[in-house]
């Protein structure tokens, strides 16, 4: 290993920004929603150096100094979260692997990450991430609701007050609130509840846009240094193969034969798989519609028109792009490489 000064200055410019991202995650684990960002100069380096040794000195010598200075814990995650993913990015690009390569496998390597970071927090430091997550969102369900009981309950006083027997006397928005008030209820229970039950793949899909943010900054420097990079037009050359549609298929066969009741935690994680896969194929079904309008033989006119119908579909009926996203894996229309 033979390094330029240059490089130490790197070296050193790195380890010095990384330790303090180290100290203050710890204390402030908000910042870590950044690290998608804050990772892009550790990928750099890997897409230049590769798998030198130098690749693995600094974050070997920035997690040490954090063990003695800090805690061990601000390690951990500086790894998990943070030098992990960020290496498997800048080998993609070392590689000069594409775009949807390295999106896919640094997504998994922030999922890789969180569920390393909960692990090693239940079983070695006695601390239920999930479980404290679960009481954080039941907190702010309450307060929500509290609040919600307080406005109803000032309502009915002003009827009373008034003498009035009607909401039709108070203003549009108490009076639709008043009417509506166990709906607006429900409808917050059921949002809470669906963050807890789909905690999985809500860290997943974090994961996939930020690789996705990360990946793509990357990109723009790297073509902004003129360096040696996958062409921007391969994100979308991305595609399942017809044995994941197959085994997708058949898992939403079985979810839906199944009793909630007998099977609650494999209910729980299929959910959590179906929910992320339907995502990959909503996307695969965008970039397939993409096709279709882009080579039909149309005029400019009414592919416009097309592609206006279709982004009010997104919205409409989003489950239409994820069955075209399953036809699109089974029949490989567009003949992209197909590595899901």
């Amino acid at each position: 290993m033979r390094l330029t000064i240059k490089d130490i200055l790197w070296l050193l410019a790195m380890g010095l920004f990384y330790t303090g991202i180290g100290i203050h995650g710890y204390k402030v684990p908000f910042l870590y929603i950044f690290v998608c960002f804050f990772g892009i100069p550790y990928s750099l380096y890997i897409y230049k150096k590769g798998l030198e040794a130098s690749s693995f000195l600094m974050p070997v010598a920035v997690m040490s100094v954090l063990v003695f200075v800090s805690d061990p814990r601000a390690s951990i995650l500086l790894l998990l979260l943070l030098f992990m993913p960020s290496f498997v990015c800048g080998l993609y690009y070392h590689n000069q692997k594409n775009l949807p390569k390295n999106i896919i496998m640094l997504s998994i390597a922030y999922l890789s990450g969180w569920i390393g970071v909960l692990i090693i927090w239940n079983f070695v430091y006695k601390v239920g991430i999930i479980s404290e997550f679960y009481s954080f969102t039941s907190l702010v369900e309450n307060q929500y609701l509290k609040e919600m009981s307080r406005q109803y309950e000032t309502i009915l006083i002003n009827l009373q007050d008034t003498g009035k027997a009607s909401l039709y006397s108070l203003g549009e928005a108490p009076k639709t609130f008043a009417e509506n008030y166990a709906l607006y209820r429900l409808a917050i229970k059921q949002f809470f509840f669906l963050i807890q039950y789909l905690f999985p793949a809500l860290i997943f899909i974090g994961g996939f846009f930020s690789s996705i943010v990360q990946v793509l900054v990357a990109k723009l420097i790297l073509k902004a240094l003129n360096w040696k990079s996958p062409k921007i037009k391969e994100i979308t050359n991305v595609g399942f193969t017809p044995l994941t549609v197959g085994l997708l298929g058949l898992t939403w066969l079985l979810r839906g034969s199944m009793d909630d009741r007998l099977y609650p935690r494999l209910i729980m994680a299929m959910d959590n798989v179906l929910i992320i896969f339907s995502l990959f194929m909503f996307i695969v079904g965008v970039f397939f519609t993409i096709h279709v309008i882009k080579n039909a033989k149309a005029g400019a006119g009414f592919k416009a028109f097309i592609g206006i119908l279709s982004f009010l579909s997104m919205i409409v009926s989003p489950f239409l792009f994820v069955v075209l996203g399953f036809f699109e894996g089974i029949f490989n229309f567009r003949k992209t490489e197909r590595f899901l």
